[in-house]
């Protein structure tokens, strides 16, 4: 033809090979970008967010599972920093966390004075009722005191308090047990197992039915008969004896905040509670949204169990690689 077929006129479509077509060449890139800035952005959100912990624990068996989480969050890149009394039974400097000792009026003496009068309550099974109780009594009224005594001397260090109120900690772990009022400004995670007289559910709001839920320490099951559940009640009417257990944490709060609140009130304020329970081992019982329980936290990872490849004999369960007794004999 005169305009030698024309190719202006005809359609660019032909011209494109099956990626173009189909823009998955486009398609390919836009793709490469957005996986490119979500990995850039993640990088950037795991470089750039390190947490600054504030953890304040108690000592004994109670610094086990705080140590466990303070090691394993400094061992994540976060700053993590324990306050803990210059002579303890149990606390120490660790590899992944900081340490700030403050002083403390009392020696090593008094600290193996507590541990004697624990450990000699615990094994005084032989003993009566009574005589149980005055030692359970006076076995509680010496931690407690050590507990004060510690806290008392920690909040009114000038030195310690303002040194940490510079450090912009964004969060305070700690023992509810021992008392956490110089941060009360700051989110607070409580790791507990349990405080007397229920206080942690108290402070959290957290209903418990005397019908059903026993209370610590009672021995009760959350099936209860008449007598049991008028005890269980009994138990869950004691405020008096509550407020005299923690009257001198009362007073302390009243001194170091300048207001009159008590000891509960202060808890209150906590926004996660780490219960070192686990449902499996516990009677079912009401719970609260920000408790979580993290029951065994502080076990030790074993090596894994080796693989079990159950193989059915009428009900018979053998263990691959190992020498099993079958739990059903095998008929001739």
């Amino acid at each position: 033809m005169r305009h030698k077929g024309a190719k202006h006129l005809k359609a660019a479509v032909h011209d494109l090979n099956f990626f173009q077509y189909y823009c998955l060449d486009v398609i390919a890139l836009l793709v490469t970008v957005v996986l490119v800035f979500v990995t850039l952005t993640v990088k950037c959100m795991k470089v750039s967010f390190k947490g600054n912990l504030l953890v304040v624990p108690m000592d004994g068996s109670h610094w086990i599972g705080v140590k466990a989480i303070a090691q394993e969050m400094g061992r994540r890149g976060h700053r993590v920093t324990v306050v803990m009394p210059e002579i303890s039974m149990q606390m120490g400097p660790g590899k992944h966390y900081n340490t700030v000792t403050f002083p403390v009026p009392y020696d090593q003496a008094y600290v193996d004075s507590v541990m004697a009068k624990n450990t000699e309550a615990l094994e005084k099974s032989a003993e009566s009722f009574m005589q149980q109780v005055q030692s359970k009594m006076s076995q509680f009224q010496a931690i407690m005191d050590a507990i004060h005594i510690t806290a008392e001397t920690l909040l009114f260090n000038d030195s310690i308090i303002t040194h940490l109120a510079q450090q912009n900690f964004d969060a305070v772990l700690t023992d509810p047990m021992f008392i956490h009022i110089f941060m009360i400004c700051l989110p607070t995670v409580n790791l507990l197992r349990g405080i007397p007289c229920s206080l942690d559910l108290k402070a959290a709001g957290c209903p418990s039915p005397p019908s059903y839920v026993p209370r610590f320490a009672s021995g009760l099951t959350d099936r209860m008969t008449f007598m049991e559940r008028v005890f269980n009640s009994l138990v869950s009417a004691l405020p008096l004896l509550c407020r005299l257990i923690y009257r001198h944490f009362d007073h302390l709060a009243h001194q170091f905040l300048g207001e009159k609140v008590s000891i509960a009130e202060v808890l209150s304020d906590s926004d996660i509670w780490l219960m070192r329970i686990d449902f499996t081992l516990e009677f079912p019982r009401p719970l609260m949204p920000n408790m979580v329980q993290v029951g065994g936290i502080n076990c030790k990872v074993k090596n894994r169990l080796p693989d079990v490849r159950p193989v059915y004999f009428r009900f018979q369960l053998l263990l691959k690689n190992t020498k099993a007794t079958p739990i059903v004999k095998q008929e001739d």
